[in-house]
């Protein structure tokens, strides 16, 4: 089980790195759509998340177990706003991995969100650094 759980922290520490990086190389994108997504400040939301992403994908690799944790809530949150926004019908991009997602959000996002929630929960099981699989 130890290995399954480091699995799913690795693979959820590189997901939400590829999500702040495709963030960070263009801003302008992220706000925009930070802005139309309907959150609030979306200015300080787009510079604050992508280091925050960061943070808890390092978090997945020195304490995999605390990491699940912080990122079940970080994507339980994200998963309630994309939910909101499919049903209120309206079509927005989520931005969630910078310009490679300007699909409309749909329950492919939640199906999405789903299995990396349960990545989550897996890496929440795991005790220690992940070197210590080994």
């Amino acid at each position: 089980m130890r290995a399954v759980a480091a699995v799913a922290a690795i693979t959820l520490a590189a997901v939400l790195t590829v999500a702040a990086i495709a963030k960070i190389r263009r801003p302008t994108e992220t706000i925009s759509a930070m802005t139309v997504i309907g959150l609030p400040v979306p200015h300080l939301v787009a510079r604050i998340l992508p280091p925050f992403e960061l943070l808890v994908a390092s978090i997945l690799i020195v304490a995999p177990g605390w990491g699940g944790v912080f990122a079940f809530a970080t994507l339980a949150a994200f998963t309630t706003l994309l939910a909101q926004i499919v049903r209120s019908g309206r079509t927005v991009s989520c931005a969630c991995f910078g310009e490679t997602s300007s699909r409309p959000v749909t329950a492919v996002h939640l199906a999405r969100n789903a299995v990396l929630l349960g990545l989550a929960a897996t890496a929440a099981t795991f005790d220690g650094p992940i070197w210590s699989i080994v």
